[in-house]
C-alpha cells in the first residue's frame, strides 16, 4: 500500500507543485498591491485607481481558482483509473479496494493540507516582512478573540465535511463503472454525486433536530437544546452539525457521529464496489 501510496503521490507532485507556486505567486500580487495601496494612501494620493481595483479581485479568484483546479485534478486522477488504460495495471496490483482508495484519499488530503500551509506560512511570513508586524503575535491576537470552541468546532467541520464529500464523489464514479443490468451509468456520476450529497446533509440536519444534545468542547459538558434556549441562546445558527451563538459553539453529539458513520460507511461501500464490482 505505502508504494502504492508514493507512487500516486509521485505521479501528482509536479501539477500540484506547479499549482502551489501560482497560488503564491498570486498571494505575493495581492500583498504587494496592499503595499503599494497603503503608501499611497499615507502619501495622501488616491491609492487604487480602475486597473488595481479590477486586478485584486482577480488575483483572490486565481486562488480560488487554483484550489478548484487541485479539487478536479484529484477526482480526474480517481476516474482515470477507472475509465483509462492505467486501470488495467492499477487492478492487477495485489492491492484489496481499502488500500486504492485509501492510497487516494492520503495522497488528497496531504496535498489539500500542502496547499493550506503553503498559503498561510507564506503570507504570514511574507506580510511581516512587507508590513513589518510579528506574525506570531498575530496569530496568537486572532486566537484570542476567537473562542477556542469556535475554532475546533469549525475545524472538525471542515475536516469531515471533506473527506465525506470526497468519498461520496469517488462513490460515484466508481458507481457509474458498476453495470446493473448489462447497463452503465457512465457521465451521470456528477448527477449520482449531488443527489447523494443532497441527501445526505439532509439526514445530518436531520439527526440534530431528532437528538438535540450539543457538546460544548471547552468544558465538555452536554447541553439539551431546552437548556440552550434557557440559558439565552435564543440567537443560534442551527448548521445541523453544530450550533453557534452568543460567542458559544456546540457540537451535536449524534450529527458528528453519524458524519463518523457515514464517511467508514462510504469508503467501504466505495472499497468494496472497487475490489468486487468494477468492470474495466
Amino acid at each position: 500500500m505505502f508504494k502504492y501510496m508514493r507512487y500516486e503521490i509521485k505521479g501528482t507532485h509536479k501539477f500540484m507543485g506547479l499549482l502551489i507556486l501560482f497560488v503564491l505567486g498570486a498571494s505575493t500580487g495581492i500583498q504587494l498591491f496592499a503595499l503599494n495601496a497603503s503608501k499611497k494612501y499615507n502619501d495622501g494620493l488616491d491609492g487604487f485607481g480602475k486597473i488595481p481595483n479590477l486586478l485584486m479581485p482577480l488575483l483572490v479568484l486565481m486562488i480560488f481558482g487554483a484550489f478548484v483546479t487541485a479539487l478536479f485534478y484529484i477526482i480526474g486522477s480517481f476516474r482515470k483509473e477507472l475509465y483509462e488504460d492505467r486501470g488495467y495495471l492499477t487492478f492487477s496490483l495485489p492491492l484489496s479496494g481499502n488500500q486504492i482508495l485509501g492510497s487516494k484519499m492520503v495522497a488528497a488530503l496531504m496535498w489539500a493540507v500542502a496547499i493550506g500551509l503553503s498559503v498561510i506560512v507564506y503570507n504570514a511570513l511574507l506580510g511581516s516582512i512587507l508590513f513589518g508586524f510579528d506574525w506570531v503575535e498575530g496569530v496568537k491576537y486572532v486566537f484570542n478573540i476567537i473562542p477556542s470552541s469556535f475554532t475546533i468546532t469549525i475545524g472538525l467541520f471542515i475536516i469531515l465535511s471533506s473527506v465525506i464529500t470526497l468519498l461520496l464523489i469517488y462513490f460515484a464514479i466508481t458507481l457509474s463503472k458498476v453495470s446493473i443490468k448489462n447497463k452503465k451509468i457512465g457521465g451521470l456520476w456528477f448527477i449520482i454525486f449531488l443527489i447523494l450529497n443532497s441527501f445526505v446533509n439532509y439526514l445530518i440536519l436531520k439527526v440534530s433536530g431528532v437528538f438535540p444534545y450539543y457538546l460544548d468542547l471547552n468544558t465538555f459538558k452536554i447541553t439539551g437544546l431546552n437548556s440552550l434556549i434557557t440559558k439565552s441562546f435564543m440567537s443560534y445558527v442551527d448548521m445541523g452539525f453544530f450550533v453557534t451563538g452568543n460567542g458559544t459553539t456546540l457540537v451535536n453529539i449524534f450529527s458528528f457521529i453519524f458524519s463518523i458513520l457515514i464517511a467508514v460507511g462510504t469508503f467501504l461501500g466505495t472499497s468494496y464496489l472497487i475490489e468486487r464490482k468494477i468492470d474495466l
